[in-house]
């Protein structure tokens, strides 16, 4: 789940709390509106910062940094592939599926991390602009 499908509840929470803090509707509906301008702005940032960070990886110069992404892409596609195909047509699905809960949490953790801080900050930065416009 991204930050943006977390938004409406963290701000259904700090509403309860303005609600006791100002009770004037104008004046609370008026700072839940800019809490949520700079919550999407903090995330728009951290997108746009990751987005360097891969663009710097592109163009490296090491073959490795700049294919990290296809590489990890390929790597998944193969791995559900073999779990959701090739091993069942083989017979191997239950080992298959029992080597894999067989993994440490912390690495299915790294990974999980990993791919869904880059999936996160592809979607920041396209959904970003079309909800607060451009910067300017």
């Amino acid at each position: 789940m991204g930050f943006l499908a977390l938004l409406p509840a963290l701000l259904g929470a700090l509403g309860l709390i303005l609600q006791k803090v100002l009770p004037d509707e104008g004046q609370r509906l008026q700072v839940q509106l800019e809490l949520q301008k700079a919550l999407i702005e903090q995330q728009d940032d951290l997108g746009r910062a990751m987005a360097e960070v891969m663009k710097a990886d592109a163009g490296s110069e090491s073959p490795l940094a700049r294919n990290a992404r296809p590489i990890t892409v390929l790597w998944a596609l193969a791995m559900i592939t073999w779990v959701g195909v090739v091993a069942p047509m083989l017979g191997l699905q239950v080992e298959v599926v029992a080597a894999l809960k067989g993994v440490p949490a912390e690495l299915w953790s790294l990974l999980t991390v990993g791919i869904g801080a880059y999936m996160l900050a592809r979607s920041v930065d396209k959904i970003v602009p079309q909800v607060i416009g451009p910067k300017g």
